[in-house]
């Protein structure tokens, strides 16, 4: 069994024995958000664990690789590339909430009811999920997308506000491994202190994750989608998928470090 057990023990989640897979659970924006931890995702079903991806918006709004106009056209093209990555990473059948692409913070009557809404479906998911390990984005959201950023909060609360509550991991990117390109110098980074929690990786981990990313045909194209991993391998995953365990400061990365 992967090292999750070690990891839950420091947390105040219901005790995980070896006999039992951890329940891993994947909160994003959008499909292909999902790429930033890709080899972890891999690597935690591989050995074992039961993993599930939450989108609260298929993406709706834009696939720039395609000739489609962004509303349901892009939503079934998005929906199908999610299921697509999914299985490509081990996971099960993602969960599409089916609100709108960049609308997660719009202002509406009464205010705020879209992110009540997200509020409800994120923890109506955790309920019936109940997942040991929640991932998503920190608050920072990568490049600040709004939409990413809002995620991060209501996922954040949600775990928060639970006396028996899972695992909260959140993606990072540590301060002076981004990749040499300058598409990728905006994306926040997180100081290595504050880094508690790496999840090392196969090569096997690594090709499902090739997988995945070929999925997201709308959004890259083809030079893009070989190349995106072994960047990412070579600069920001070169020490282990980077996580902030905000929520639980006892943890530590060498619980996480699976051999190689």
């Amino acid at each position: 069994m992967w090292k999750w057990v070690a990891l839950l023990a420091l947390t105040t989640a219901s005790p995980l024995t070896a006999a039992e897979p951890a329940r891993i659970l994947a909160v994003f924006a959008h499909p292909d958000d999902e790429i930033v931890v890709a080899p972890a995702l891999a690597a935690a079903a591989r050995d074992g664990a039961q993993v599930r991806i939450v989108y609260a918006t298929a993406g709706d709004a834009a696939a720039p690789h395609t000739d489609l106009a962004p509303g349901p056209a892009i939503a079934a093209h998005r929906t199908a590339e999610a299921r697509c990555a999914s299985a490509a990473l081990g996971a099960g059948e993602p969960i599409m909430l089916g609100l709108g692409d960049g609308k997660l913070g719009e202002i509406t009557r009464p205010p705020a009811a879209t992110l009540a809404r997200l509020r409800e479906a994120i923890a109506g998911v955790m309920a019936s999920e109940k997942p040991d390990v929640v991932v998503t984005w920190g608050p920072d959201g990568g490049y600040g997308h709004p939409d990413h950023r809002l995620v991060s909060a209501v996922v954040t609360e949600l775990v928060a506000g639970r006396t028996q509550r899972p695992m909260l991991l959140q993606a990072a990117f540590q301060t002076g491994q981004l990749p040499p390109v300058p598409e990728l110098q905006r994306w926040a980074t997180v100081a290595p202190d504050l880094i508690t929690v790496r999840v090392r990786y196969t090569p096997a981990d690594l090709a499902a994750s090739a997988k995945a990313v070929q999925c997201h045909a709308s959004q890259f194209d083809a030079p893009t989608r070989a190349g995106l991993v072994p960047l990412f391998a070579g600069s920001v995953w070169k020490d282990g998928v980077a996580f902030r365990a905000p929520l639980d400061p006892a943890a530590n990365d060498s619980l996480l470090a699976l051999k190689r």
